[in-house]
């Protein structure tokens, strides 16, 4: 495990030595949580891959989708029901520790976890599906933002739409792109998931 300077955030390694990136480890953590409680909420923000909702659904678990907002993350982890949080970039929230983000308390929260399934960090992250998720910055005059917007709703057509943060326009396949202006830069923000594949 590596901790961020200020213990707020962690980064996996498994037994191998192997980096699992902060995708992979919110699934691993998510699988482990699900698997242990068999209900409740986890809090999700919306840039998180859809594969989260089979993960915890596989368990009796459903998924909260929140906004990116740290504040509406910590909001939903401290709602009743809500047993974990992620925010996707190596931030956890373990609501019965408290409910901001805790990179000490996700470390115990995490040892114990895998200590009861007598399997390994990479034998935990191979048994849950990959998606291709891709991720890129496209500069945004703020001016033009807003009409970025409107052009992607009226393309969308009769897809399903969700504007919890943004705009995630899904395919009837379950490929979806997330459109998502940079509240502080001139930058939007997409995410683009491929068809679901095995490990």
């Amino acid at each position: 495990m590596r901790f961020d300077p200020v213990g707020e955030r962690i980064s996996l390694v498994d037994e191998k030595g192997e980096v699992i990136d902060d995708d992979r480890s919110l699934l691993v953590f998510l699988d482990l949580v699900a698997a242990e409680r068999r209900a409740g909420r986890i809090a999700l923000p919306v840039t998180t891959t859809r594969i989260a909702e089979q993960v915890t659904a596989f368990h009796g678990v459903q998924v909260r989708w929140t906004t990116t907002s740290p504040d509406d993350l910590a909001k939903a982890a401290a709602e009743d029901g809500t047993i974990f949080a992620g925010d996707g970039r190596g931030g956890y929230v373990t609501p019965e520790a408290h409910t901001t983000l805790d990179g000490i308390a996700a470390f115990i929260r995490l040892v114990g976890l895998v200590a009861r399934t007598h399997l390994t960090l990479s034998q935990i992250d191979a048994r849950i599906p990959r998606a291709e998720i891709q991720r890129r910055d496209v500069p945004t005059p703020w001016a033009a933002k807003g009409m970025v917007m409107r052009c992607v709703v009226e393309a969308a057509g009769d897809r399903t739409l969700d504007t919890t943060d943004g705009v995630r326009v899904v395919e009837s396949d379950g490929r979806w792109v997330l459109i998502l202006p940079d509240p502080a830069e001139a930058v939007t923000h997409l995410w683009r998931k491929a068809r679901t594949r095995r490990p």
